[in-house]
């Protein structure tokens, strides 16, 4: 277990349960699932794990009841190598989730949010925010209690993010606080008042926040810093399910900034690590892991979206040549693992 995370998350964490329906309801129909799964889940505490996986030594925190579904996220938070600074709540239930995802591998989730932070509880946690380099947080939690994390953030000089997920009004006032904002497509729509995504370009080279990492799905993402728009296409894949991109992203895009990557760079991890989730089942078990993303060794998680003046990655055409060369270069390491296993077998 680490002694001192640089990421610290403070969010949802329950138990969530996956179904999967040829289709989605209509009024008064009655489903029956073809597929059933259960894993723990929220959106800080899937970020957590995506983080993890990425190399970030870091903690989550979030409210729980005093229940068997509390013991397993505590569990699952262990054997990932996440700190745990679950908090217990008597007289009520861990938090829980129900996902129905359909035959095209979209979604729709329904969250019970059961045990909830409060406002004294983040005061508690502030010995672990002062020492984070990097503090991410989402409307999951209520607000008197994200008020509080922004402002010890802002006490103690720490990066704040803020992915505005599920997006609530409330949270605008506070986004001037967070060092970049990472909404999704409808989220920043609610963000600026905008009634049509097609005039969204133009509205974001006018807003007022200076960095926002504005995720498309399919299309990829959008890094915005100080007006200037640099477009982050995502590589091609078959989604299988697509519950807990934002979260992946999320959490590779905390660990390349700590890992030293610029915001566009770190942007373009994300995006891969995105990508990489919606090509496998469920939340947690979909996580990709530095390994995947990387050509080969740690080192690479930096170098791969190449951290130079030589390659600038806000060019568009450099972006997407770098992130067809580490497909390329995965593919070329399974090919090579396979003839490596052919050979041994000829040996014997």
């Amino acid at each position: 277990m680490i002694s001192q995370a640089d990421l610290l998350i403070l969010g949802l964490c329950g138990q969530s349960v996956f179904l999967t329906v040829p289709d989605f309801h209509q009024p008064e129909e009655t489903l029956h699932a073809t597929s059933f799964f259960c894993e723990p889940g929220g959106k800080g505490y899937n970020q957590a794990v995506a983080a993890a996986r990425m190399g970030a030594k870091t903690a989550f925190a979030g409210a729980v009841g005093c229940d068997a579904d509390a013991d397993a996220c505590a569990a699952r938070l262990a054997l990932e190598g996440v700190q745990s600074l679950l908090i217990p709540k008597t007289g009520c239930h861990t938090a829980y989730a129900a996902i129905l995802t359909d035959a095209k591998g979209e979604n729709r989730i329904t969250v019970y949010p059961g045990a909830v932070m409060s406002a004294e509880d983040v005061s508690a946690l502030e010995p672990q925010l002062k020492a984070a380099k990097l503090v991410l947080l989402t409307p999951e939690i209520p607000e008197e209690a994200f008020a509080k994390a922004v402002q010890l953030a802002h006490i103690h000089h720490v990066r704040l993010i803020v992915n505005p997920a599920p997006f609530m009004p409330w949270v605008i006032p506070y986004l001037g606080d967070a060092w970049c904002v990472t909404p999704n497509r409808n989220e920043v729509c609610g963000m600026l008042g905008l009634s049509d995504a097609a005039c969204l370009e133009a509205a974001l080279a006018d807003a007022p926040w200076p960095r926002m990492v504005v995720t498309l799905g399919a299309e990829g993402a959008l890094c915005v810093q100080n007006g200037r728009i640099t477009r982050i296409p995502a590589p091609m894949v078959t989604p299988v399910d697509t519950t807990g991109a934002g979260d992946a992203l999320n959490g590779a895009l905390c660990a390349a900034l700590l890992a030293g990557c610029s915001l566009p760079e770190a942007a373009a991890a994300g995006v891969k690590a995105a990508s990489l989730s919606v090509a496998r089942l469920h939340v947690l078990d979909g996580m990709p892991r530095r390994e995947d993303i990387n050509e080969c060794g740690d080192s690479l998680f930096t170098r791969v979206f190449t951290c130079t003046a030589n390659h600038p990655i806000d060019n568009p055409a450099v972006t997407r040549y770098l992130l067809t060369k580490v497909d390329a270069r995965l593919a070329w390491r399974k090919g090579s693992r396979h003839k490596k296993r052919e050979r041994r077998g000829n040996d014997k």
